[in-house]
């Protein structure tokens, strides 16, 4: 009914109706907010009104009062929900019996009489309302009642489909069952759909003989049901086929990875690609015999490249791994090579070794270790990085050798310190007063230490000469000179000092003389050149006249320098002034001496 017609033409009286429940069963809803169940339908019927000529008033535009109530699942099994005339009182659902009691509760409650001004409606009104429903009959406002054939026709109709779709769907059911709920061939499901679409057509001419009309009516809606059903099912085929693909593919996965995990790594590239080569083989085949009866070759073809494709990053993994256990090889047998080398080149007694000794267990100790490296690393000897390996092996042989010649070295060293300070203790022993006494002729004296310089040096060379070609030989040679050299000149200067004792009483007549005239002298030259004057004129008597003017002139100067008293002198005289004065008389006496 028009809005229109309801605002202008019709008596309201006779859509006067009794409070409207909307009874909803086998229903549950958890609302927001704590909705109740006549709140959401008000909400729904509200949201949906359509306020516009061509539509039917909304039913809160009717009845007085509209209320909803659910009822939940009467039963929780298949055979009592097929028919629940078979359901006693206790089988029914607690929820549902307390939902039911409560909706008859409610009815009981809200039976109201009809009314018309809020008052019980009478006879004559009610004989009005019913000529208002006599006279739309008479306008053709009610619907025609159809005719009994018409009815039955319609039902055989409806009856016919539903059996002949029914069988549709437990013929195909059969058929399919032969799978094991496993997806068919898009191909084979659509003969057997064809040939049991035929067969459920035969079914419905011989149910519908004789009626043309029905018959075209009923194979047309029949043909739109298993079109849906048909639909329906090989959607769900699909999506079964494309799970199956994925489960399939996924499995073979697993399957080639845990393959892979158990090769024995590490080994030869040669040989691994050939496994590899094999399981990538293995795994194609073995998803082409679960899916290759399922989709046709152009999308097999496609699942064989995405699996490859997946099953070449394990194998790269794979590689990958085997490359660096054959590096681990390689380093291993490096390290057991270097350990060799260490083993052969070992001094356990802890001396120098010579020259010749130590070329000799280095080159044995290389021989081995590469012996050893050569074994260990059989199966890495395809490998890229064999050469580079080798290479590093090498190095870290040389670095060893380096260190064998540092640590030999360090024992000459220790070997070369000893000897040289037995040396000079015997050097010392040998030029002292006991085997040298004092005073004595100088070149006697130097030639009886140069005598046994030599000797302390000859030993040394015939003790330490193997390992002459170390800069500790040569270093240590150079102290025992230094040590000999520097014992010699004690040994000259006690020889001064000796006979220095011998010309005591001289040298104190020309100290006195000194005190009496150095103030004659104001520079530290002058004076310095007196004294020595002086004491040489005194040793020029007696036995000192016959000696060397060298140990003369060494007596004196360690005279002068030993004596106190003469150095204070000789410091009074120092200053700016006498070292300049003192330059000049320098540059006299030379032109003299000349």
């Amino acid at each position: 009914m028009s809005k229109a017609k309801w605002m202008d033409d019709f008596n309201h009286d006779l859509l006067s109706f009794p409070p409207l429940i909307w009874v909803v069963q086998d229903f549950v809803q958890q609302t927001d907010d704590g909705e109740t169940s006549q709140e959401w339908l008000h909400r729904l019927m509200t949201t949906h009104t359509r306020d516009n000529d061509d539509y039917d008033i909304s039913l809160l535009s009717i009845f007085k009062h509209v209320d909803c109530h659910t009822l939940f699942l009467p039963a929780t099994t298949k055979h009592l929900l097929s028919d629940l005339s078979r359901a006693k009182e206790e089988d029914l659902t607690l929820d549902y019996r307390r939902e039911r009691d409560s909706l008859i509760q409610k009815l009981r409650v809200g039976l109201v009489p009809k009314e018309k001004n809020e008052r019980p409606i009478t006879g004559p009104e009610l004989a009005g309302l019913l000529q208002i429903l006599v006279d739309a009959a008479n306008d053709g406002s009610l619907s025609q009642i159809p005719s009994r054939w018409a009815v039955f026709s319609q039902q055989l109709e409806d009856t016919a489909t539903e059996d002949c779709l029914a069988f549709y769907e437990a013929e195909l059911n059969a058929q399919l069952q032969r799978y094991a709920g496993e997806p068919v061939n898009a191909e084979l499901l659509q003969g057997l759909h064809e040939a049991v679409k035929e067969k459920a057509e035969k079914l419905l001419e011989h149910l519908l003989l004789g009626l043309k009309d029905t018959m075209v009516t009923a194979a047309e809606a029949l043909s739109r049901e298993i079109f849906t059903k048909y639909h329906f099912l090989h959607e769900m085929n699909e999506k079964r086929i494309k799970l199956k693909l994925t489960e399939s593919q996924h499995r073979v996965e697993l399957e080639t990875e845990e393959t892979l995990g158990s090769l024995p790594l590490a080994m030869r590239s040669s040989e691994l690609q050939v496994l590899l080569s094999r399981v990538v083989e293995d795994a194609v085949v073995k998803l082409t015999s679960v899916v290759g009866q399922l989709i046709a070759d152009d999308m097999l073809q496609t699942q064989i490249k995405l699996l490859q494709s997946s099953v070449k990053k394990l194998r790269d993994s794979v590689t990958l791994k085997n490359s660096k256990a054959l590096e681990e090889v390689m380093s291993a047998a490096a390290s057991n090579a270097v350990e060799k080398f260490k083993q052969g080149t070992y001094n356990k007694e802890h001396q120098p070794r010579s020259q010749s000794m130590i070329t000799r267990l280095i080159s044995n100790g290389r021989a081995d270790a590469v012996k050893v490296y050569v074994e260990e690393s059989e199966l890495a000897e395809e490998e890229a990085s064999y050469e580079a390996y080798t290479a590093l092996l090498m190095h870290r042989i040389e670095e060893e050798e380096k260190l064998v010649h540092k640590q030999n070295e360090e024992l000459v060293k220790r070997v070369a310190k000893s000897k040289v300070e037995d040396l000079l203790e015997r050097f010392r022993a040998k030029t002292d007063s006991s085997h040298l006494p004092l005073p004595r002729n100088d070149s006697d004296l130097v030639s009886r230490m140069s005598e046994e310089a030599e000797k302390c040096e000859q030993s040394y060379v015939e003790m330490l000469g193997d390992f002459s070609i170390y800069q500790t030989y040569t270093d240590h040679l150079k102290q025992l000179k230094t040590g000999m050299l520097a014992t010699c000149q004690r040994r000259k200067q006690e020889n001064v000092e000796a006979y220095t004792h011998e010309v005591e009483v001289p040298l104190k007549m020309a100290k006195q003389v000194i005190y009496i005239s150095a103030g004659k002298y104001s520079t530290e030259f002058s004076v310095y050149q007196f004294m020595r004057d002086v004491c040489l004129i005194n040793l020029n008597e007696g036995k000192p006249e016959q000696w060397p003017a060298s140990l003369k002139h060494d007596i004196i100067k360690h005279f002068i320098q030993s004596d106190d008293e003469l150095q204070k002198i000789i410091q009074s005289r120092q200053g700016l002034w006498s070292t300049v004065v003192g330059f000049f008389q320098w540059l006299v006496s030379l032109f003299r001496r000349a």
